[in-house]
């Protein structure tokens, strides 16, 4: 069986042979000459990792490609090669379990420099334009500030949760994250998908209650330091 992809990096040829039961994968360049070669065995081969580690395809790209050919392959009815991918599935599980958990100092340090850095600017700016600047003047004092409320405040909560579901569903991390050197990641050691991303970010207006008690409780008692939002979506938080 052979299939042919456009990708980012050009276009990209898997080739699966069902006699000698190898995966051939082949990328060609925006003139067509070749980039990259690989040749393994199906059996022993997660074929969106052989696609990311030796042909340079990205990994979202890669995992499309790896779904399109076992959907094929469920489609001419070859069982043998259709039950192969659990050995990817059982090669992502060994990826995550060597990853090392971020930790809950790590993540409480990378909310705070989130806070600074674009919560605090964020609501000053909101502030400002909703008309919440305010003086108070008397008799040898002067006092001025910004009321975040009402309107404003609901602003700087939907425009908080853009900026988490966002940035982790395009890089895995928010600013924060990224100067602590953390990142967020599937259970499956997949990139973060849109849907999670929303689905952990949702429930962080549950998990930062109490000053995050409650997502701190949550993350204590997971064997992976996972917040409800974290269980939910099926993610993790690890150390690059």
């Amino acid at each position: 069986m052979k299939e042919s992809f456009s990708t980012s990096v050009g276009r990209v040829e898997v080739l699966v042979d069902e006699h000698s039961r190898t995966v051939s994968a082949y990328r060609f360049d925006a003139e067509g000459r070749p980039a990259a070669a690989a040749i393994e065995s199906w059996d022993y081969t997660d074929l969106a990792d052989l696609l990311i580690r030796q042909t340079g395809v990205p990994a979202w790209e890669a995992n499309a490609i790896a779904s399109g050919v076992n959907a094929r392959l469920a489609m001419v009815d070859a069982p043998p090669l259709a039950d192969a991918p659990r050995w990817g599935e059982r090669r992502a599980r060994e990826r995550t379990s060597s990853m090392e958990n971020a930790g809950i100092p790590l993540r409480f340090v990378a909310l705070l420099l989130d806070a600074v850095i674009v919560f605090f600017p964020a609501g000053l700016i909101i502030g400002l334009l909703s008309g919440g600047g305010y003086t108070e003047t008397g008799n040898g004092y002067a006092n001025a500030g910004i009321n975040v409320g009402g309107n404003a405040m609901w602003l700087l909560l939907a425009l908080g949760l853009g900026y988490y579901v966002f940035c982790e569903a395009a890089t895995g991390a928010t600013l924060g994250k990224r100067m602590v050197g953390i990142h967020v990641i599937g259970e499956d050691g997949e990139h973060l998908t849109f849907g999670a991303s929303l689905v952990r970010n949702l429930l962080r207006l549950v998990d930062c209650l109490f000053f995050y008690l409650v997502g701190g409780i949550f993350a204590l008692t997971s064997p992976h330091g996972q917040r409800l939002g974290d269980r939910a979506a099926h993610t993790l938080v690890v150390r690059r």
